[in-house]
């Protein structure tokens, strides 16, 4: 005879316990860089802690280069690195997303956790699109998203375009570097972030066991 028909209750200790495992990385993440005293002497993040974090509107629309919707399930439960161009990209965004290629690439066996995303905002540079998605390939590239600079800005004068922006795996955009950051600040904050994640998904499983 089953539990069920004998009136007992399943535990919900095995539900409860996937969740954490899931929930870690992102709890984890948020706790270090909230709470940088916990991290070894001297490490603190490069880049700029949105606060609050700005979360990719429900209603936004953003398509591919190819005309069709951009599903943000491409994306979900990774670390993206986004950035933010308008409907040209120079040289200098070139070499932006150059910088997010090598970084992903230094991350390691971590680089399967990350994924690099480039955001044209004026929906009608398609050919841009393309062309870029070509020559960085396994970069996704979405446009549309004309509202972000406005959501960005956080009340400052500072420019929200020609920047990278860390996406964490729950669609929040939650640091960004300014437009002459070296592409190391943004390595090693990522490496830090993935560290945590991995530690705690870690203690997470053997809690459990």
């Amino acid at each position: 005879m089953s539990d069920e028909a004998g009136g007992k209750p399943r535990s919900l200790a095995p539900l409860w316990a996937m969740v954490a495992v899931f929930a870690a990385p992102v709890i984890a993440a948020w706790f270090f860089y909230l709470n940088p005293e916990y991290l070894p002497a001297g490490r603190t993040n490069k880049g700029e802690l949105i606060e609050p974090v700005v979360a990719l509107p429900a209603d936004l629309a953003l398509s591919t280069q190819d005309g069709t919707d951009f599903s943000r399930d491409l994306l979900a439960g990774k670390w993206t690195l986004v950035y933010l161009a308008g409907g040209a990209c120079d040289d200098a965004c070139r070499n932006q997303l150059i910088a997010m290629r090598q970084i992903r690439l230094a991350l390691g066996e971590s680089q399967r956790s990350v994924e690099r995303l480039l955001v044209l905002t004026d929906a009608t540079a398609t050919d841009l699109a393309q062309e870029l998605g070509a020559e960085f390939a396994g970069m996704r590239v979405a446009l549309g998203g004309g509202r972000l600079p406005e959501l960005l800005l956080l009340g400052e004068d500072t420019a929200a375009l020609d920047r990278i922006y860390i996406l964490d795996p729950r669609g929040n955009l939650m640091m960004r570097y300014a437009a002459d950051a070296p592409a190391r600040d943004t390595l090693e904050d990522m490496e830090r972030l993935l560290k945590a994640s991995k530690n705690w998904i870690k203690g997470a499983q053997y809690g459990h066991k």
